[in-house]
């Protein structure tokens, strides 16, 4: 039994340059697979945003007030990190990308994520705004809207009613 100890004791430096090795490549494809997640993920940002900006506009929002944000998590000493553009990122199954729909409602005022600054009106016209634009792609049998038509008057409640009614053609729609 000792000797076997010993001469797996002797075969750990081999054993461990194996491993480093085999984390490298592993790491290598990670950065490659995110890299053209991150390339796919900016362009449908862009097509996303304008699309979903252009409803915004019908729904009676101002122009140029949404944006989907696609960035970075810089990764933390202590976790493992992949390089994409000269950066260290974390990463995880969903890949290296931190997605977020930001918006800007007030004239001079910098756009922030939509989660944190959005009122309950703002909120759901955006979802509508965004159900409305992946209708065609989407398979959710039933959407829920609560307070679509907070804050809108009878110019904005038009057009709201109007995307209401046609993604009920294909979906079940249910509004608070």
């Amino acid at each position: 039994r000792a000797a076997a100890e010993a001469e797996r004791l002797r075969g750990l430096e081999g054993e461990r340059a194996r491993r480093e090795a085999d984390d490298a490549r592993l790491l290598g494809a990670v950065a490659e697979a995110a890299a053209g997640l991150s390339a796919a993920r900016a362009e449908t940002a862009t097509v996303l945003t304008d699309a979903v900006a252009s409803v915004l506009v019908d729904l009676g929002f101002p122009t140029g007030i949404f944006a989907v944000s696609v960035g970075r998590r810089a990764a933390a000493a202590d976790e493992p990190a992949i390089e994409l553009d000269g950066d260290a990122c974390a990463f995880d199954a969903a890949g290296a990308d931190l997605v977020v729909f930001v918006l800007a409602p007030n004239p001079g005022e910098p756009a922030r994520p939509l989660a944190r600054i959005a009122s309950g009106g703002e909120m759901s016209r955006v979802a509508l705004a965004i159900k409305q634009v992946l209708a065609e792609a989407d398979e959710t049998p039933t959407l829920v809207f609560d307070e679509v038509d907070a804050g809108i008057g009878g110019r904005s409640a038009d057009p709201v009613g109007r995307s209401l009614w046609a993604l009920g053609r294909r979906h079940q729609v249910l509004c608070v």
